[in-house]
Parts: structure tokens; C-alpha cells; sequence
């Protein structure tokens, strides 16, 4: 047969008649690489192990028994969108009935296409899964026209049936002995934190002809779990597999002095691999892998270092030793007028700092993986990572080798909130260059003390605001600057410890979201006030510079990165303001916005919560005495187009500095809810993490190092700190798109809690965590 080119909105597709009886539909790519952005029209390099993007990188495969399977690069950490929200995408966009979907394959490096983080599922309403579906969907009606001889525009679909001129054929019957190559542009880097994006524009299917979207349907990897028939990171098991312990630094810029060695006539299996400031315990089981890295750690000698300010003088370390002036300052495309003057003159204002603390992603289990390096230099890696492509290409790197010889297997485990992102949460490049020495398959397990002491953290950061009041109570000018270290380091620790080639630590000149800049995330949504300055700055990580092994403190991005660090101080300084200007806090807000959407979830939260109208601090407010004393707190947030508004009210007994939150209640406009089930989920979820935030989670550290290592000394929310939670959801269908429904739930709270404690005594903290201790420092003054 043939072939015949047909188009389909830009993109190239052929068909073949299939040799084989029983064809399947698959769909692939062209990418697009650096060489066609420049107009180069060479191929592009394309890697081994990995769905080629330039031919048949299959997104959706559909059989003949009109079952449909997806690929997606994004692995699930506990979202559900995966297993939810993108079976219900593609299963609108097909006109197939949800449960057609029968397979959904993530996160594997050669299982799926596009790469990308476990962030942004939803993609700003158009997630590669939804155009990759579009683009297929219009190739079905090609073929169904010709096959049925009905032209295109006469035919519908319902079930995955397509009909038109008084005949009908199904998906599964169309794509009998039949092969689509669908060539559809692609650009990015597969490797890169972001990975690969789908280009052009095909038709979408209409909100108001959704079927599917909208309803709530169950995520089915749950059960899965439940019943113990998923295989999680930490099952892995390989044969003649050793297990391995990392004896770590003794600080975060200690270098090796000299290691120790193991007692043979104890451990005879066990072998200490030293590459580096690396030092690896390996053995045939993991207690003696345990035991006798304790001894190896007990004989090891390192070098001192005390490069750190210590968390009691963190703050004064950033506002009078960081460098805040290599970065360029970054302003905000909101900021307008002239806020200088009427600062100067105004009737009343608020200036004030507000301060946050290092904080944890503090996965329930540490960090592990298991590594096989094979003999012809090929790399495989059993993980739960956040962005399997990425940690492909950093080990690449670490070893001097291409992608082409690292193949990342995805398998379910904790959350890691952000710390995997960038492509390693800590232990996968460890257990590669350990198996790599041993030339047998290692399994590296961190200890809870390994992964708060040698893992990534959210950056501290503080913020100056100041705000003018008028004689009308309204806001005339409102100005901020945020001040905050670099937040991405994605090096591989392991191969900084053995002085292996890996990206740069974050710098000025990294670019992207590794650079020091400190740009504007927290969407300024208070349009009508006239004068507005939002300011960034940034500078490195704080011991980064000083460290030998060129580590200190650092970084990463963590759930509502950025933002939650400036919508915090945002929030609060604005209910700081209305309680200056006589205002009640949610009506102040009203006032000041603009935004229809805005207006909603504020006028939702305020009618679900109960919410008593009137200025802060309560007329009866107490700081002083046993008994408990009540207030309520809101904060408001635009976040990948979705708007949201939290109420916290809270009880807080003056004499012993104790909050509790007794009732939360948030309001969500996303536009379009996909599924409302996992949506009330995913936001419940946040907001247990969020109170988290804002009462007990501190990183503590010395001179030398981090010296939190448990969860007695990072306490998060137990079932007892948990409130209600109400969960108000707007669907939206007129917005035409469906923003994220995961992130801003967690940075809700922090500032909203804030103004109940105001609310409730009279007293204002500016400094998370509120921690009793210094929430009694705060209500003495």
C-alpha cells in the first residue's frame, strides 16, 4: 500500500497498511531539538533506550478491543493525577468512556516520552497528554472518513464508536491492520528539569460538551497499594544484589582525612569503597551493611569545619553578610506608579519584616535506590524519583558517558514535595558509583539522621513591606522585597562528595531556575491599589562559598516553591493593613481586588467559614493567662491559574504559647474541577502540610552542619493536630481551562494563622515557624 500524507493541523501523518493482523494506533512525535530552533534541518540526536521522538515515541496506543493505554513522563508521588485526572483528559478528548483507559505507564526512561518533573500535571489547561490525545483524535476521523466515505465534518463520536452517513465503525475495528505515524513538533531538552513540550494548536474538545471531566472517579493505584500488589522502590530486589550505608562528613565542609576500615573477623562480606569524600560500607545483607558502617564511621577521620552562622543568627546573617548585590534585582510586571512619595506622606503605614526558617521536605521514608552498573557501562536505576529523565541525565554526567547508557525505573513510594524534581532526592548516584565499584547491583538506603542532615531544603528567606494607607482606609501604595538565597541546587551530592563532574552549584550566570536571582512568583492580585514595588533578591547559598566540598546549606524547591516564601509576608502585611486601616480582613481584601475569580473564593471561604465581619484584634483579646482565646485569620493566592482563599481559626493558650487549629476552610477556583473527588484530596493533603509549616517545621543547624535528624527534633502534624477541613470547590467552565489543584494548598495557612493569633491577643508574629516557645517570646512584649 501506499503511502498518503494527510494533515492534520501542521502536524505530518502517514499511514501503512499493518502487516500483522490486529494493528494497534500509535501516535509519535518529532522533536525538535537546538539544531531546527536554529534552522539547522539535521536529525536531531535522539537516545538509545528511549522512546524515539523522532518516529514512533508512543503517547497513546490504541487495540483493537478499544482499550486505550497512555504514556506520561511525569511519575505519580501521591497526586493522583496520573491514574485520575490525565485518563479523564485523554478520555474526553478521544470520546471514549473513562474506563477504556486501561494502562497508564510513567515515569520509566523507556517507557515514555516527554520527561518532566512530578509538578504541573495539569499544564495551564494543556498538558502534553491533552494535545498528544487531540492530535490523535483528529487522525481517527481521517481515517474513519475515508474508511466510512463520510466527510470528516459529518462525523461523531460517542464511546469510542465514531458514526456519520447512517454507518459506524469502532476505534478498535478502525485501527485494524492499520499503523498511524503521527509526526507532531516537540521542543525542549528530554533531560532537562522540564523535559519535552508538545508544540501546536489542535482543536480541543468544548467544555460544554465534557462528559467525562468533572466527575468524580477513583484513583486506581490506591487499591492497588492497599492490597499490596504494587511493587514500591524499596521491595526492589536484584540477584546477587549487596546492600550499602554512605558514612557521610562529619559537617557539611569536612573533608576525608583517612577512612576506617572493617573488622573482618566481624564482617568478612562487608568491603568499605572510598572515591573521594565518599565513603561506602557494601555487604551481602543490609544489618551487616548497618553494622559495620557504624564501625567503619566510628574509625573514620575527617577534617573541621564550622562555615554556618547557626540557626539562632540566620537572620542577621542574611540581612548584614549575604551578598545581595551579584544577583540583579528583580522587579515585578505589576509594579507601577510612584511608591516613594506616598510612602512618605501617608496617612497611616505599616512597615514591618517578616522572617521564614529552612524547612524539610521530610519524606515518611528516606531516600533509597538501587543501582546496576553493567559491564558494557550501561546504567539501571530502580527509584522513586520525581523526574526520572533528569536524574538520567545528571548520572550521565557524574560518569562521564551519554544517556543513551542510563535507563531510570519508576516505582511508587513517599512523597518528596518538590526534593526530586530536578532529578535526584539523594541516594540513586551514591548506590551508581558503589555499584559501579563492586560490578554487582547495590541497594543504598539512608537513615532518617542521613536525610535530614544531607538533603536538600526549602531556602530561608525574610521580606521588608511596606504599605500607605489613605484617609479612605484603602491601600495607595504597597511595597515589598523579598530577600532570599538561591532555592535549586539539582547536584547529584553524592558526586560532589567524590569530586565527580556534575552541574554547577547555583551561581548568578546558572540561568533558569538553578540561578541566584530571585525572581517575582506570587502573582501580585490586588490590581486597583495605584503604586505598587515588588522586588527580588537573591545571592548564593549560605555556606555554599565557604565550604570546602562547596555544599553548605542547600537548596531546593518545595511545594508552592517561591511563592509560599513571598505570598507569606504578602498576606499577613495585607491583614496587617486592613486591621491599621479599621477593616475587617476579607472585605478589605474585596475591596482591593479586581479579579472576578479573586472576589469568589474570598465571598466562598467567608460564607462557608462561618467568618464573624469585623476589624482584628477581637474586641476581647487576651495575650496573658491559661485560658484559651479564639481568632480567625485569611490569606488569598493566584497560583498556576487557580485562585484560592483560606480561613484558619484558631485557639491559643497565651500562658504556654500553644495554637491549635481547630478549623480550616478553603475555597479553590481552578476553572474547569477535572475530578473532584482527587481535587478535595489533594488540597486536604496540603493543608494538613501547610500547618505543619507554619507551627513546628524548622531546620536547626550549627556552625557545622544540620543538627535536626528525626522527627523529634523536626516535628510534623500528628492525627491530633489535624482540624476540620472544609474544602469549598468552584467549578468554573467559562475560564475554558483547568488550573493546578495540588500546590498553594500548603502556603495557605502560614499567614492566615498568623492573623488569627493577631485577632486573638492583639500581638503580631512575623517569624515562622510559631513554634509555643516563641509565640510566648512574642505575647510578652
Amino acid at each position: 500500500m501506499s503511502e498518503k500524507p494527510a494533515n492534520v493541523m501542521g502536524p505530518t501523518l502517514s499511514r501503512r497498511g499493518f502487516i500483522k493482523a490486529g494493528g494497534i494506533l500509535v501516535v509519535g512525535f518529532s522533536f525538535v531539538g537546538p539544531e531546527l530552533l536554529r534552522g539547522d534541518t539535521a536529525k536531531p540526536t535522539t537516545f538509545k533506550n528511549s522512546l524515539d521522538p523522532t518516529l514512533a515515541s508512543s503517547w497513546i496506543e490504541i487495540h483493537p478491543d478499544n482499550s486505550v493505554l497512555i504514556r506520561t513522563g511525569k511519575s505519580d508521588f501521591g497526586q493522583g493525577s496520573t491514574f485520575t485526572a490525565y485518563r479523564q483528559i485523554v478520555a474526553e478528548e478521544l470520546s471514549v468512556p473513562f474506563e477504556a483507559i486501561t494502562t497508564v505507564v510513567s515515569g520509566h526512561t523507556d517507557l515514555t516520552p516527554d520527561g518532566s518533573g512530578a509538578f504541573d500535571f495539569l499544564g495551564h489547561g494543556t498538558p502534553n497528554i491533552r494535545k498528544a490525545a487531540a492530535y490523535t483524535y483528529q487522525a481517527l476521523l481521517d481515517v474513519a472518513s475515508e474508511k466510512l466515505g463520510v466527510p470528516k465534518g459529518k462525523l461523531s463520536v460517542k464511546d469510542g464508536v465514531v458514526s456519520g452517513g447512517g454507518k459506524s465503525i469502532s476505534y478498535g475495528d478502525l485501527v485494524k491492520n492499520q499503523q498511524l505515524k503521527l509526526t507532531i513538533p516537540v521542543k525542549g531538552d528530554l533531560t532537562s528539569i522540564f523535559g519535552l513540550t508538545i508544540e501546536g494548536n489542535p482543536p480541543m474538545k468544548p467544555v460544554s460538551e465534557y462528559t467525562v471531566i468533572g466527575k468524580s472517579f477513583k484513583n486506581s493505584i490506591i487499591s492497588t497499594k492497599v492490597a499490596a500488589k504494587e511493587t514500591w522502590a524499596t521491595d526492589v530486589r536484584l540477584p546477587e544484589m549487596l546492600h550499602a550505608r554512605v558514612v557521610h562528613p562529619k559537617t557539611l565542609g569536612s573533608t576525608l582525612v583517612s577512612a576506617g576500615s572493617v573488622d573482618k573477623t566481624k564482617f568478612p562480606n562487608s568491603r568499605v569503597i572510598v572515591k573521594g569524600n565518599l565513603v561506602g560500607v557494601v555487604a551481602p545483607t543490609e544489618w551487616e551493611a548497618i553494622q559495620a558502617a557504624d564501625q567503619v564511621a566510628a574509625g573514620t577521620k575527617w577534617s573541621e569545619w564550622k562555615g554556618l552562622p547557626g540557626n539562632a543568627k540566620l537572620y542577621q546573617h542574611l540581612r548584614e553578610e549575604a551578598d545581595w548585590t551579584s544577583a540583579p534585582i528583580e522587579k515585578s510586571k505589576e509594579s507601577k506608579g510612584d511608591v516613594g512619595p506616598v510612602l512618605s506622606s501617608a496617612h497611616k503605614r505599616h512597615a514591618a519584616t517578616y522572617q521564614l526558617s529552612y524547612m524539610k521536605h521530610a519524606p515518611i521514608g528516606p531516600t533509597m535506590a538501587v543501582a546496576d552498573v553493567k559491564s558494557d557501562g550501561t546504567v539501571h536505576i530502580y527509584v522513586h524519583n520525581q523526574n526520572p529523565q533528569a536524574l538520567r541525565g545528571e548520572i550521565a554526567t557524574m560518569l562521564g558517558t551519554t544517556p543513551d547508557h542510563v535507563i531510570v525505573h519508576s516505582y511508587p513510594g513517599p512523597g518528596h514535595y518538590g526534593r526530586s524534581n530536578g532529578g535526584n532526592s539523594g541516594a540513586e548516584d551514591e548506590a551508581v558509583l558503589l555499584s559501579q565499584a563492586v560490578g554487582k547491583p547495590v541497594r543504598v538506603q539512608w537513615t532518617r539522621a542521613d536525610d535530614m542532615q544531607w538533603s536538600t531544603q526549602a531556602a530561608a528567606a525574610f521580606s521588608d513591606v511596606q504599605v500607605a494607607i489613605d484617609e479612605k482606609g484603602k491601600m495607595a501604595a504597597y511595597q515589598i522585597d523579598h530577600y532570599m538565597p538561591a532555592m535549586q541546587d539539582d547536584r547529584p551530592v553524592g558526586a560532589v562528595l567524590a569530586g565527580l563532574p556534575s552541574m554547577s552549584a547555583p551561581d548568578v550566570h546558572s540561568g533558569g531556575v538553578t540561578s541566584t536571582v530571585n525572581g517575582i512568583e506570587d502573582p501580585w492580585v490586588y490590581a486597583p491599589v495605584p503604586n505598587v514595588t515588588e522586588r527580588g533578591h537573591g545571592t548564593f547559598q549560605v555556606g555554599q562559598k565557604a565550604s570546602p566540598l562547596a555544599v553548605g546549606l542547600r537548596d531546593h524547591s518545595m511545594r508552592t516553591p517561591g511563592q509560599f516564601q513571598q505570598n507569606y509576608p504578602r498576606e499577613l502585611a495585607i491583614s496587617e493593613a486592613a486591621a491599621l486601616a479599621g477593616a475587617d480582613a476579607i472585605q478589605f481584601r474585596i475591596d482591593h481586588a479586581s479579579e472576578e475569580r479573586a472576589i469568589g473564593v474570598l465571598k466562598a471561604v467567608r460564607d462557608s467559614s462561618g467568618w464573624d465581619p469585623r476589624p482584628s484584634p477581637r474586641p476581647d483579646a487576651v495575650s496573658t493567662g491559661a485560658t484559651p482565646v479564639r481568632g480567625r485569620g485569611v490569606s488569598l493566592m493566584l497560583r498556576s491559574g487557580t485562585y484560592w482563599a483560606c480561613v484558619c481559626q484558631i485557639a491559643v493558650t497565651p500562658s504556654t504559647g500553644a495554637i491549635v487549629v481547630e478549623k480550616y476552610t478553603i475555597a479553590v477556583d481552578p476553572g474547569i474541577v477535572v475530578n473532584p473527588m482527587q481535587l478535595k484530596r489533594n488540597v486536604e493533603g496540603g493543608a494538613v502540610m501547610g500547618i505543619g509549616h507554619a507551627l513546628f517545621e524548622e531546620v536547626m543547624f550549627d556552625e557545622s552542619g544540620i543538627t535536626t535528624e528525626d522527627w523529634n527534633s523536626y516535628p510534623i502534624p500528628t492525627m491530633a493536630d489535624i482540624p476540620e477541613i472544609k474544602v469549598v470547590l468552584l467549578h468554573n467552565p467559562k475560564v475554558g481551562a483547568y488550573g493546578g489543584g495540588s500546590e498553594a494548598a500548603n502556603a495557605l495557612a502560614a499567614p492566615a494563622i498568623a492573623a488569627a493569633l493577631h485577632d486573638a491577643t492583639g500581638k503580631i508574629m512575623r517569624k515562622l515557624p510559631m513554634k509555643p516557645a516563641y509565640v510566648q517570646a512574642v505575647l510578652k512584649t
